[in-house]
Parts: C-alpha cells; sequence; structure tokens
C-alpha cells in the first residue's frame, strides 16, 4: 500500500499534487488532525480534496490535547510533583506530535507499507536534515520516501508549483510554519500574528500558559509582548 501523508502545508499539498500529476499510484492519502490547527487549514483541506476528487482518510490522537495537557505524567519529574503535563517540551517530537500525528498515522499505514512524506531539500530544522541526509546517502527508515527530496524541490519550489496551478496557501503570508497554532517551538513573527489576527486563539493560549507548571516556553512574557505590538484591536 502507498499513502502519502497529507499535512496540508504548502510542502506537502505540492507533493500530493506533482504525484497524482505524474501518475503515481496512491492507495490512501491520510491528514492527521492534531485538533489544533488553524480554521484557514481545515477550510484548506477540503478545498484540495475537492480539486483532487479523492478520499481523505483522517485519523487522531485517541485522547484529547486537553487529557494530555491537563493530565499528570506517571513519569517524569512534573508528574512526581504531582503538576499536570502542561506544555509540551520543545523536543522533537513532542508528546502531541507523538499522540497526534506519529502514533495514529503508524497504526493507519501499518507495517510493510509505503508512506510519501512532504519533506524538502532545504528543511530548516536540525532533525529532518539528519532525516534527509540520511536517507541521500542511503541510510532509509523501511517503507519512507521523500518525493520532494528525490526532485531537489525548495520550499519556494513548492510555493511557485502551486501557483502555476492558481493556488496560494491560505497561512503562507502569516506563518512559515503551520502547525499546531500553540506550538512552543513556532517564531516570534507567528505568535505576533498570532495576537494579531487569532484574538481568541491568543486569548487560549495565555490560559494554558497561566495552567502549565512550566509556563509557554522560557523567558516568555506576554504582557511586554502584547506592549511591543500594540493593544489588539479585536480585545
Amino acid at each position: 500500500m502507498k499513502t502519502i501523508a497529507f499535512s496540508g502545508g504548502k510542502d506537502s499539498t505540492a507533493m500530493l499534487l506533482r504525484l497524482i500529476e505524474i501518475g503515481e499510484k496512491i492507495d490512501k492519502i491520510m491528514f492527521a488532525d492534531t485538533t489544533l490547527e488553524f480554521p484557514e487549514m481545515y477550510e484548506w483541506i477540503k478545498k484540495i480534496k475537492l480539486l483532487i476528487n479523492r478520499k481523505i482518510t483522517v485519523v487522531k490522537s485517541v485522547k484529547s490535547f486537553d487529557e494530555w495537557f491537563y493530565g499528570i505524567p506517571k513519569n517524569g519529574k512534573a508528574g512526581k510533583r504531582g503538576l499536570i503535563r502542561g506544555f509540551p517540551l520543545k523536543a522533537y517530537p513532542c508528546y502531541w506530535a507523538r499522540e497526534a500525528k506519529v502514533r495514529p498515522m503508524e497504526k493507519e499505514q501499518g507495517k510493510g507499507n509505503i508512506i510519501y512524506l512532504g519533506y524538502v531539500i532545504n528543511e530548516k530544522s536540525r532533525n529532518r536534515q539528519k532525516i534527509i541526509k540520511n536517507y541521500q546517502e542511503g541510510i532509509k527508515k523501511e517503507g519512507h520516501i521523500y518525493p520532494l527530496v528525490d526532485w531537489g524541490w525548495t520550499e519556494q519550489d513548492c510555493v511557485n508549483y502551486l501557483e502555476q496551478k492558481g493556488l496560494k496557501h491560505p497561512l503562507i503570508d502569516r506563518f512559515k510554519r503551520t502547525g499546531c497554532w500553540l506550538c512552543p517551538k513556532q517564531s516570534k513573527l507567528s505568535l505576533k500574528n498570532l495576537y494579531l489576527y487569532y484574538p481568541k486563539l491568543w486569548k487560549k493560549l495565555k490560559q494554558y500558559a497561566r495552567d502549565s507548571p512550566q509556563g509557554f516556553k522560557p523567558n516568555f512574557n506576554f504582557k511586554d509582548f502584547e506592549n511591543k505590538y500594540g493593544k489588539n484591536r479585536f480585545d
């Protein structure tokens, strides 16, 4: 079985459309819903589904994010102190990436099958850079294929390809990465746009930060951040 891991981002979208365009055999298209995607992402998924006229299988974590966030871990410092888990650590994969993406996709995909992943040749994260380097050197995880790497495509190549098809990702002007809106690993620019354009999500992020034993992320002050970028006009 050949499955496409479709995150909904520009890279995986370009990979999906190009594989269909060249006639690659595809048995399944899989979207791992973290339940923490931006509203525009869900609309984009619907748009692409209509465009390709194919089923997109949606997988999710058995437990909700709140169950993990407010749960008391059995192991680790927080659990020993009787504290809730709070925000994921900045390490990859964080507990939510593992529970909402990795494990549901592996379960759905099964063993002995092929999965196409949308990594580009100029990935920024060290973890992905290492995976790509190993892939190019023939050190491959069984069943994992990276078509964009094989084609030598960069992030800009994916953007150009989508634009040639009259498609522009709705989040591309505001966010370089389109993952969970509350991710502690996101850039200051992403947080700025979250604050300016998504007041309800920003308010929810502040509540999570108050509840989390370790706060949102080291040395981040919400009041200072809001003062820097001005009062949110939606408040």
